[in-house]
């Protein structure tokens, strides 16, 4: 068999027919080998193209030796049950605890080749073989398939178990889904495999198909039951991954669906969040405006209704009460007026209710005619409206970048750096972007060694953000004065930037900007992380998952430069980067010329001074590793990786976490630029057209 052939699954069931014809009506055996020759046998030979190949061969073939399979050294201990068959029919004099010693023998032989034929069946999906992974599920074609005599009776319990998983709990539903192998998904939904079956990630079948842009297998699965909003371990459905990973196709032919449910993932993100492709974005644009119109629709009809049975309500009821009070002006029917005053009562009730029915129905009419975002988690105006400008005194201007500044402010005797963003020049150079993303990820992080976000919130000119004052400047400013520090300090600073990053990638956030500039120095002397906008999010792969091509010049992984994608392992390559330059004052390959750069970092021979211990240097090989896949931290230990690395084999990791390691405190006096403030003292006016909708945040832990 060539077992690289996708089959059909009528391929699949002419096959199986073609073995059992094969058998002789009158008994439970094959033909002999010499009864078989009518039957052709495939032969070595050339043959065009356009020759359809064999599906299956006969086992006097040497073909079932392509299927590789484990345990063919240990299929002639099977030839046991032969023995045991025929042994079992000569025994009858034989003890009964002899004769259930060995079937319970030969049940155990059995039981332990089923494991075998799982793991088979299930490495066979995984490598997309279809024809090899179907004939593991039939008795007859596994008794074929290890070769064992005619004699033997076929054991229908002898095949692989169709709901078999792997240690991550796939199954082969899941691997046929993300190689997107449409004619095994058809065979294995007609052995009547379970479809939304969760892996150790929470991810199903139909999920997978979406993550790798399989729309044909993932059409398949929606069209009989798959759940199409299920979300996984990150909170995410397949609407997240189709935008995610910009597949456009399969945006659209889930929008199409009815089911459809637009969900928060975990970071509080809808769907549209991640949306990079304009393509995509219209298309998600017209859907929300078709189901705003849809839903105002189904609104006004159903307000209508309420408004013209309110209405009949209302007419039968106050005539009935006018009837009341009209025969209440006569003595004799005052008694029947006290007797009928509880239901005049009850009946007024009911008017109120009705009324206030009316009034909630005209408020959820109003509330359709405002635009939906579906793309940012909307915080109370209340604290827009309680955080601004005005609170914080300005000190003086610390930092200065291209499109913003950085600021010393105080609130409440308490210190605060303020990033200052300004939106005009954010939009002309379309970086907006950038600006939310940071704002995003360090709204969703705490940690010891991530610099905080206390308040973000705007004007109509600017985006701003208070975070915590380090006091300690940079790690630039700090290797400006040293020129390089000493490798004990250095591997205190890395324990900590490792925790950082740890903590990002545990939120599939990739940091991809590290270098001595933004690791800042607190007060108490720790290297804090700061300025995310070039982070990226959702990115749950060591080695893919983004293509953007970004970051500083000498600090440019391999990959980067090649643009053939990224994931979490970049940042471990700037590890092995900032650490090298911490170290010894300079990043590797450095050169003046950016060309020559470029190819030092691609090409380049790694040199490493002496004076670095030798742990130390195999540490920052094993890190600027150019292959992502075979770089430290790039498995699925990710940091962990790097932590058992024997040059951290003395650290105390949850020391570090406490901010326990006794690091040298900053004496350097910042320069403060007490004349640059005064432009920021303008009256806020809050406009419709440059109000930025999700901005504004408050930290609720201090």
């Amino acid at each position: 068999m060539n077992g690289h052939r996708k089959l059909t699954l009528y391929e699949y069931q002419t096959k199986l027919r073609q073995i059992q014809e094969h058998r002789s009506p009158k008994s439970n055996k094959f033909h002999t080998p010499q009864q078989k020759v009518n039957f052709g046998s495939p032969k070595t030979q050339i043959v065009s193209k356009k020759q359809e190949q064999r599906l299956f061969s006969d086992r006097s073939t040497s073909t079932y030796q392509n299927l590789n399979l484990p345990f063919s050294s240990k299929i002639p201990k099977f030839s046991k049950l032969q023995s045991l068959d025929e042994e079992s029919k000569q025994s009858e004099t034989l003890i009964k605890h002899q004769i259930v010693e060995q079937k319970s023998s030969k049940q155990e032989g059995i039981d332990k080749l089923r494991i075998q034929l799982n793991e088979q069946f299930l490495k066979e999906s995984s490598c997309n073989r279809a024809g090899a992974c179907l004939q593991f599920l039939e008795p007859t074609l596994v008794h074929n398939l290890l070769n064992l005599s005619p004699k033997v009776k076929i054991n229908s319990g002898l095949r692989a178990s169709i709901s078999s998983k792997d240690l991550n709990g796939n199954t082969a539903l899941h691997f046929a889904a993300r190689n997107g192998n449409t004619h095994l998904v058809q065979a294995l939904l007609y052995k009547e495999i379970q479809i939304d079956e969760q892996n150790e990630d929470k991810m199903t079948p139909l999920l997978l198909s979406a993550y790798y842009g399989k729309l044909e297998t993932l059409q398949i699965l929606v069209n009989v039951g798959a759940n199409i909003n299920h979300q996984d371990i990150h909170g995410n459905s397949a609407l997240h991954y189709a935008c995610k990973f910009n597949f456009k196709s399969i945006v659209q032919f889930l929008l199409q669906k009815e089911s459809v449910v637009l969900l928060k993932n975990l970071d509080q993100k809808y769907p549209d969040y991640y949306i990079e492709d304009s393509e995509i974005a219209q298309i998600f644009k017209d859907y929300l405006e078709q189901s705003k119109k849809k839903q105002t629709k189904e609104v006004t009809i159903q307000t209508i209704q309420t408004e013209t049975i309110l209405k009949m309500f209302q007419r039968k009821n106050v005539k009935q009460i006018k009837n009341l009070i009209k025969t209440s002006k006569s003595q004799n029917n005052l008694d029947k007026i006290q007797e009928s005053s509880p239901k005049v009562k009850q009946l007024q009730t009911k008017l109120q209710q009705l009324e206030q029915f009316k009034t909630q129905m005209q408020g959820l009419k109003r509330q359709t005619t405002f635009s939906t975002n579906y793309s940012e988690s909307c915080k109370n105006l209340k604290d827009e409206e309680e955080t601004s400008l005005s609170q914080f005194q300005i000190l003086g201007l610390i930092g200065k970048g291209s499109f913003g500044q950085v600021y010393l402010v105080k609130r409440l005797n308490q210190f605060y750096a303020m990033k200052v963003l300004d939106k005009t020049m954010i939009l002309k150079h379309n970086l907006f972007r950038y600006a939310q993303t940071e704002r995003n990820v360090l709204s969703v992080t705490s940690h010891p060694f991530i610099v905080k976000l206390r308040y973000a919130f705007q004007t109509s000119d600017k985006l701003i953000m208070i975070l915590d004052f380090c006091p300690g400047g940079d790690m630039g400013q700090l290797l400006e004065e040293k020129k390089r520090l000493p490798e004990e300090l250095v591997k205190n600073y890395i324990c900590e930037v490792i925790l950082a990053l740890e903590d990002l990638h545990q939120r599939d956030i990739i940091y991809r900007d590290l270098k001595p500039e933004n690791i800042v120095i607190d007060a108490d002397g720790h290297a804090m992380l700061t300025d995310f906008g070039l982070s990226k999010e959702g990115i749950f792969d060591a080695n893919q998952g983004a293509k953007s091509f970004c970051g500083s010049v000498a600090y440019l992984a391999p990959e980067m430069l090649k643009r053939q994608g990224h994931g979490k392992a970049v940042d471990w390559y700037l590890l092995g980067v900032v650490m090298y330059e911490l170290l010894v004052g300079v990043p590797p390959y450095y050169d003046n010329e950016k060309e020559q750069l470029f190819h030092n970092i691609e090409n380049a021979i790694l040199k490493i001074p002496s004076y670095i211990s030798s742990e130390g240097r195999n540490l920052i090989k094993s890190l600027l590793q150019r292959n992502p896949i075979k770089r430290l931290g790039s498995g699925v230990g990710d940091s962990k990786e790097i932590k058992q690395h024997p040059y951290f084999s003395d650290v105390d990791w949850v020391k570090v976490k406490n901010k326990e390691l006794e690091l040298p405190k900053p004496t350097r006096k910042i320069r403060i630029d007490t004349q640059a403030s005064h432009n920021l003292f303008q009256p806020e006016h809050l406009e419709l057209s440059s109000h930025v909708n999700g901005w504004s945040y408050v930290h609720t832990e201090f």
